[in-house]
């Protein structure tokens, strides 16, 4: 057994090496093509940055990746290495397409939708259960395949929309993926722990350049869709696994999805409450604006680093308090904690916001709070 250990971790601390060694040997020459192939982000009116900033650092990404697959060939079922390298593909080239040359948010739609169709052919993608959570058992596939198809394609353009701040998008998969390692080592699944510490490890990489004021690099739709995908697959597979896997994790079953949503908790919010805003405010649910939690903070007067370190740090924290009070406290309580939790941070950003659309909440809050009061006063 400790030599099986040993030699997990031999290969785990391969992974680590080599994808961040291709990363940050990569990143440099891509930077330097698509300079000299006029493949820039050029800032407008939501950006954060006033300078024209090279793009399509997810190459790397790509790269690194297939080359883990390759690595974890022989602990992942062959079948299932083909169907990820080409789902992985057409993710891949889906976001090229849109950094080299902006798509339809329709064809954007279609790769992705395509990309993640395939994966539904393995069981271990999709959910088949809820063990219980919220009431919710057994799924027959024609229910629990679109819904995973649903919350994969979410997760990945949740993804997608955090990418606003130089090392967000990066700092958050690096949380995420962390998180995700240490449950998947504590079920004994080496291979998806291979695949965590491979994202990390290309995150961390990227970060150098992504953070540096002279050879600054964006990951572009190629690295957070990339990313997205990987870390939205890792949570579908949580939530497929069986019952008798999970005692090792000291966690009842019926509690990985809130455990789940914790892990996601910083693209979930933010795409949630956008999407309220801009109901709000009677726009389309993708259109453009600025009330991203990044842009709110930045706009608060905060650094890009400052900003990415606190939100890091949040999802960190809240991972942390979830999964132990999934374990000591329960699944009842632990909702009811993180919906407080929702709402905290959602005043707190209405707070901070001074825009028209926060402007508007504030009034209905305080129109409801005041016919609240009237009735007691009666």
């Amino acid at each position: 057994m400790n030599q099986f250990i040993q030699s997990e971790e031999f290969l785990f601390i391969g992974i680590f090496l080599s994808n961040f060694i291709i990363t940050l040997l990569l990143i440099p020459r891509i930077r330097n093509t698509t300079l000299k192939l006029g493949f820039i982000d050029n800032p407008d009116s939501r950006s954060s940055h006033t300078n024209s900033i090279p793009t399509l650092g997810g190459i790397a990404f790509y790269i690194s990746l297939i080359l883990t697959l390759f690595i974890l060939q022989k602990k992942i079922n062959s079948s299932i290495i083909i169907t990820l390298i080409v789902s992985l593909s057409i993710i891949f080239f889906t976001g090229l397409k849109d950094d080299l040359k902006n798509i339809s948010p329709k064809i954007k739609m279609m790769g992705q939708l395509i990309a993640v169709s395939l994966l539904m052919i393995h069981s271990e993608f999709y959910i088949f259960s809820l063990h219980g959570f919220l009431g919710i058992h057994e799924l027959p596939s024609f229910i629990g395949i679109p819904i995973s198809v649903f919350l994969l394609i979410a997760v990945i353009n949740a993804y997608n929309l955090i990418d606003g701040i130089d090392g967000l998008a990066s700092i958050v998969g690096i949380v995420v993926a962390f998180s995700f390692a240490l449950l998947f080592y504590n079920l004994e699944l080496y291979s998806y722990v291979g695949i965590c510490i491979a994202l990390i490890s290309m995150l961390l990489a990227f970060l150098r350049y992504n953070f540096s004021e002279r050879k600054k690099i964006f990951m572009g739709d190629t690295g957070s869709l990339v990313i997205g995908f990987f870390i939205g697959l890792l949570g579908l597979r949580l939530l497929s696994l069986d019952f008798d896997t999970l005692p090792f994790i000291a966690i009842p079953r019926n509690s990985i999805p809130l455990l789940v949503l914790a892990i996601l908790i910083v693209p979930t919010f933010d795409v949630s409450r956008v999407i309220f805003i801009r109901i709000i405010k009677k726009k389309s649910i993708t259109s453009p604006d600025r009330n991203h939690i990044h842009h709110l903070l930045i706009d608060s007067g905060l650094s890009h680093k400052k900003a990415s370190l606190l939100v890091g740090g949040v999802n960190f924290f809240i991972v942390f308090l979830m999964y132990f009070s999934l374990k000591i406290v329960g699944l009842n309580i632990s909702i009811i904690l993180c919906s407080l939790l929702f709402l905290v941070f959602s005043y707190f950003f209405l707070l901070i916001n001074k825009g028209y659309s926060a402007a508007k909440i504030k009034l209905i809050i305080k129109k409801k709070k005041a016919k609240f009061l009237n009735f007691f006063s009666l």
